[in-house]
């Protein structure tokens, strides 16, 4: 006779005459089952093609087993890396990932966050939008005793929270010092946008090596860019436009702006580009094909960021850390000379 209905923990019991309970653990192996009892239940449960029912047992342990994500855009080589360690680490450990991208809008990241609540996730990593000033559709998760973990990207207008960031500081500084020492005297600055938070650690960096070396600084030699296209060929050819004040060295936020400005100098056939040294954050893989590659990249280990920010969310779901005692995590950069 075919049974249509799934079979349950409670149907096995009663065909092996065991408690639910002893079932259970067998199933789980638990080291207080023998080994014999063990292998007659797990040989019963496959026969019969037993499942867990999942939903059950997240019920009983008041979780969903699932993890929200929200990131600006997958695009993204640094978030695609992090995201796949993230990913591997959670569902090893039995939860689910829910992935948003806000595509760097507020409306979206707030659309987001909204989608993610309702959807009773365990636990939050975020790396917030470029425009994310205001955190309160972000609290509510911890209001509600969901933790939250910001990653990647530093929220300096929320002080109260767990992150995870990669010391950017320090990679600029090893970036600009390296140049430093190759003779280079006017090495021009090319950041991301100018009011964002978290752009400044990097341009602090290059700040402080050419302090720390006496480098004079010139504010000429510094430009950003809002990402897009338009706003970052303005922003190579300001840098670009004094003969009197040229850059011979280039340090850029991202490595995608680094090939723009490398790209336009070509285009207009600058006097002095093949002696041109140029250092981005990123490290593509591409970059060992390229025939004329940076001089170095900046090795952000966003594996090591995506891991380190889910082992402390998982931890702060498990509460072995305290929902308020705030966690900063740093990961160091690498200097890469290609």
């Amino acid at each position: 006779m075919i049974r249509n209905t799934p079979v349950t923990l409670k149907f096995l019991a009663e065909k092996l005459k065991m408690s639910v309970s002893t079932v259970s653990k067998a199933l789980n192996d638990y080291p207080t089952i023998n080994e014999y009892t063990k292998k007659r239940v797990q040989e019963m449960a496959r026969d019969l093609h037993f499942t867990p029912n999942k939903s059950a047992i997240n019920l009983k342990e008041r979780k969903s087993r699932i993890i929200g994500i929200i990131l600006p855009n997958l695009l993204d080589h640094f978030f695609t890396r992090s995201i796949y360690g993230v990913e591997q680490f959670a569902t090893a450990r039995g939860y689910n990932v829910i992935i948003r991208q806000t595509h760097d809008e507020l409306a979206k990241e707030i659309q987001a966050a909204d989608m993610l609540l309702k959807s009773r996730v365990d636990g939050l990593i975020i790396a917030i939008s470029k425009n994310t000033k205001d955190f309160a559709h972000l609290e509510q998760f911890e209001n509600m005793g969901t933790p939250v973990v910001y990653y990647a990207r530093n929220p300096s207008f929320n002080l109260n929270c767990h992150k995870v960031l990669g010391n950017t500081f320090q990679g600029s500084y090893e970036a600009t010092k390296f140049l430093i020492e190759r003779k280079h005297l006017k090495i021009a600055y090319l950041g991301g946008p100018k009011m964002i938070s978290f752009t400044h650690d990097r341009f602090n960096g290059y700040i402080n090596a050419l302090k720390d070396h006496q480098v004079p600084f010139s504010a000429e030699l510094v430009a950003y860019t809002d990402f897009d296209k338009a706003s970052t060929i303005t922003a190579i050819k300001n840098l670009f436009s004094d003969p009197e004040n040229m850059p011979t060295a280039l340090v850029a936020f991202k490595e995608l702006i680094l090939f723009d400005a490398i790209k336009y100098l070509r285009s207009v056939n600058h006097p002095d580009f093949s002696q041109m040294e140029c250092i981005g954050f990123g490290n593509n893989a591409f970059i060992t094909y390229l025939d004329a590659p940076p001089i170095a990249s900046i090795e952000e280990n966003p594996e090591a960021v995506g891991e380190n920010a889910i082992k402390l969310l998982l931890q702060l779901i498990d509460q072995e850390v305290e929902l308020l005692n705030y966690q900063k995590i740093m990961v160091n950069c690498q200097l890469v000379v290609h």
